[in-house]
């Protein structure tokens, strides 16, 4: 999830005079793909969605995500947006779309939008939810992180309240770097499972798994209120990065129109 921005202008060499420009609010499983961005002979959710957006236009069409999503890593509110010919309604072409695509992916909303609309560098802020739950189920565990020992939830809190701010997060990141401003990070217990919610206004590769690497950590006493700059700074070792599996991007933040 969250590759490298890149303050450059949005790639309009699809628009088109003829064309109207969609926003696409998209759910998947991200568990059989390679991750959102298109990869040569790799299955990913773009590559997808560009796929059935051509068999129904009958020409290449090209789709724009608000940001990259790692390989297992899930989806309940991912957007993208795509310049598209104006043959469909908003809702034959949802319909189209959700009987082109596989199962594995959900087209929940076709709106249009301005012809600047630029799903990525349009948005404000990006929410992400990542679930853990305490034990196992067969039934559950594509969609969770199972844990085998005990967390400290209120410790994970403790950590959780030090995060938030405008820095540089590379040292919970994976080979990528620059400054975000994390907003909030709320840990909410639901039955067994323990609910880390992250919204910041980008992130970088990995790093909300970075994250919540921490709070486990710290949830276990391996990581103390005090070493939590010294991670941050790069003169403490990170902990692992939590699995892909357990985390959702739940929603993209547009500004209010």
């Amino acid at each position: 999830m969250g590759g490298k921005f890149q303050a450059k202008a949005p790639d309009n060499a699809d628009r088109g005079s003829d064309k109207i420009n969609i926003k696409l609010v998209i759910e998947y499983d991200g568990t059989d793909f390679y991750g959102w961005q298109v990869q040569p002979g790799k299955r990913t959710v773009q590559g997808e969605i560009e796929k059935a957006l051509s068999i129904i236009f009958g020409e290449r069409i090209k789709v724009r995500g608000s940001g990259r999503t790692d390989t297992g890593v899930h989806a309940l509110g991912q957007v993208a947006n795509s310049f598209v010919p104006p043959k469909l309604s908003p809702e034959r072409l949802k319909r189209a779309l959700n009987g082109t695509l596989p199962r594995d992916v959900y087209i929940k909303e076709v709106t249009p939008v301005p012809p600047d609309f630029d799903a990525r560098f349009s948005a404000i802020s990006r929410i992400y939810l990542y679930r853990i739950l305490r034990g196992r189920s067969p039934l559950k565990r594509r969609y969770v992180l199972e844990l085998d020992y005990e967390v400290d939830v209120e410790r994970m809190r403790e950590i959780a309240r030090i995060l938030p701010g405008r820095r540089n997060f590379k040292y919970l990141a994976m080979k990528d770097e620059g400054e975000c401003d994390l907003k909030r990070v709320e840990i909410k217990e639901k039955g067994e499972e323990i609910h880390v919610e992250v919204e910041a206004n980008r992130f970088l590769r990995r790093m909300v798994r970075g994250i919540v690497g921490l709070l486990l950590q710290a949830g276990r006493g391996k990581i103390l209120p005090e070493d939590v700059e010294k991670i941050l700074r790069g003169e403490k070792k990170k902990p692992p990065f939590a699995p892909a599996r357990g985390l959702y991007l739940v929603r993209v933040v547009y500004p209010t129109p």
